[in-house]
């Protein structure tokens, strides 16, 4: 008979012989060092329920530890670890890989449960790749447990009782109370677990990789000093670009208007206003009024959004509900359920967010001005729930601040709304340009001392406007 086989085995056979309406936890761990040498551990848990019978009460006797010993193998109680179960293990070590298939062959009575395990090295400059590979056939079922000569010997069925009375005892086949993990740990590289039922096959195939350290940074460093020299390069050859540019488009010097020469002229005060512009370092918009089509009036998309959804309002109703929601007094869940629109308000929330559409020529701008490294802020009149849901779904975390009516409190046009973006910004007013869609809001952020620029799909203004007109944003960008 297969000694040397059986002894391992043993523990499991006893468990699940043993103990009733128990699961059992069989782990294989492979640990491989870069030298080829290593360690197979054998472990086997026990569940709450096994962990109360008798027959574990001197386990170490029972699987004749000595025994173990002699074939090279070292037992070891791990006691309880944080999975609640109770583990005990063997562990053996080898020397090369070609001892792996070796010791791996101990652990069962069966040739066919590990096989073609095979430990393979591949070295290059830059790293070496680690590779493990073999078979895991539990497809013989409790047999690979047990003894076959001496279950024909003594007449017995595997682990001495029929399947039959086993899967009563356990209330459940047999088989399913036992499952087998099979842990690889190749060096550098983190622990692999492959989960093997009893009565299955499973290929293994784990790879891990060692990086050359010294060879690696060798390479970032060449690598880094030639990104240097070529951007010293290109940061020359721009400046120089950019000094010729700057002369030609220098416009020639013109003598001062005669009334800028007069005490108490107005012309003299504005032309030395236009002369010193402070420089913009911040652009704040509207994301319904520039950032989206739907820009002049949000209310009517949004007439038609609880439409569609079977809500109704009377217009005044619905402007007046708006407007308890974007300070704050409602939130989104309380809008919904007012206007008549049932569901999840967050489902709701995301499904109006997604019913917008970005302004033809709007991504450009966000781009454009991202390159040419001019910040962009938010100052709008919306609900907490809808703002913050538009920006997670379009990306547009990058815009800061973002001051919100709802969070604030205070809708534009007043004026306490942009001096609340201008604390948060730490910027002055003068050095911020109002993209806005409401002339409104735009005469309040003028009155601050703050640039100003109207966006608007009308073709001809049925008065002149105070602030300049765009009617695209790329007309914006090639200013």
């Amino acid at each position: 008979m297969a000694f040397r086989k059986t002894q391992i085995a043993f523990l499991a056979i006893a468990i699940a012989f043993f103990a009733t309406a128990c699961n059992i936890q069989l782990q294989v761990t492979i640990d491989v060092q870069e030298d080829g040498s290593g360690q197979v551990t054998a472990a086997v848990g026990l569940d709450p329920i096994a962990q109360d019978q008798e027959v574990f009460a001197d386990l170490e006797s029972i699987l004749r530890t000595s025994d173990l010993s002699v074939r090279g193998w070292d037992f070891q109680a791990a006691g309880k670890l944080p999975d609640g179960r109770v583990w005990y293990e063997v562990s053996k070590g080898f020397l090369s890989p070609e001892d792996i298939q070796g010791v791996l062959e101990e652990l069962t009575s069966s040739p066919n449960v590990f096989t073609g395990w095979e430990f393979s090295v591949d070295s290059s400059k830059e790293k070496r790749i680690y590779g493990l590979t073999g078979e895991v056939d539990l497809r013989e079922g409790f047999t690979i447990f047990t003894d076959s000569e001496l279950s024909d010997l003594l007449e017995e069925p595997p682990l001495g009782i029929s399947l039959e009375k086993l899967e009563a005892n356990l209330g459940q086949k047999p088989e399913d109370s036992v499952s087998m993990k099979v842990v690889v740990n190749l060096p550098d590289s983190g622990e692999q677990t492959y989960d093997i039922p009893l009565g299955q096959r499973r290929s293994v195939d784990v790879t891990g990789e060692k990086v050359h350290r010294g060879s690696q940074i060798l390479g970032w460093a060449i690598w880094a000093l030639l990104a240097l020299l070529a951007l010293a390069l290109l940061m020359t050859a721009l400046n120089w670009f950019l000094d010729i540019r700057h002369a030609k488009k220098q416009p020639p010097r013109r003598p001062s208007p005669v009334t800028s020469q007069v005490p108490g002229s107005t012309q003299s005060s504005a032309t030395t206003t236009i002369q010193q512009p402070a420089s913009v370092r911040l652009l704040v918009v509207d994301m319904y009024k520039v950032i989206f089509t739907e820009g002049n009036d949000a209310m009517d998309h949004l007439t038609q959004f609880i439409r569609s959804k079977g809500g109704d309002l009377e217009e005044e109703e619905l402007r007046e509900l708006h407007r308890q929601g974007t300070l704050g007094r409602l939130s989104s869940h309380d809008f919904w359920d007012q206007v008549g629109v049932k569901g999840e308000s967050h489902d709701i929330d995301n499904e109006y967010v997604k019913s917008l559409t970005l302004r033809p020529g709007a991504k450009d701008f966000l781009i454009t001005m991202h390159k040419r490294g001019i910040q962009i802020g938010v100052v709008t009149n919306d609900l907490a729930e809808w703002s913050h849901a538009l920006r997670d779904l379009y990306g547009l975390q990058g815009m800061q601040p973002w001051i919100v009516s709802a969070e604030s409190g205070v809708r534009k046009p007043d004026p306490a709304a942009f001096e609340i973006f201008r604390k948060s910004a730490e910027i002055p007013f003068q050095s911020c340009l109002v993209i806005d869609g409401s002339e409104n809001v735009l005469d309040s952020a003028a009155n601050l001392g703050m640039k100003t620029v109207l966006l608007t799909h009308e073709e001809n203004l049925k008065h002149s406007s105070d602030h300049p007109v765009i009617r695209k944003l790329s007309e914006f960008t090639r200013r």
